[in-house]
């Protein structure tokens, strides 16, 4: 298992969060307080989860991942996961994040 990097950037306006490693439960904390910081510096009208470098998701964390997502996406801005790969996408999708997944 390879530990998480979240890098942040802003592209056209756009919020982009790009994810690397592997993101296990423990990690969500760390997720939601970077995506709550760039919220409230930049308050984007839409932000991507990058998650093709993301190597893992542990089992049981893509609800964990999806209720910030929902927190985040209270505020106003569209919240989008891009460049799922296949595995990711599965568990998001199972965990009832298919909204989210373009």
């Amino acid at each position: 298992m390879t530990s998480l990097s979240i890098t942040p950037a802003v592209r056209a306006g756009t919020v982009v969060v790009v994810l690397r490693g592997s993101l296990r439960r423990a990690d969500t904390p760390d997720f939601a307080e970077a995506v709550g910081r760039l919220l409230r510096a930049h308050r984007p009208s839409r932000m991507e989860v990058d998650v093709s470098r993301l190597l893992e998701l542990e089992p049981g964390t893509a609800e964990a991942v999806l209720a910030v997502l929902r927190t985040a996406s209270r505020e106003g801005t569209a919240i989008v996961v891009t460049h799922a790969p296949s595995g990711v996408r599965q568990r998001l999708w199972a965990a009832g994040g298919e909204r989210y997944l373009v």
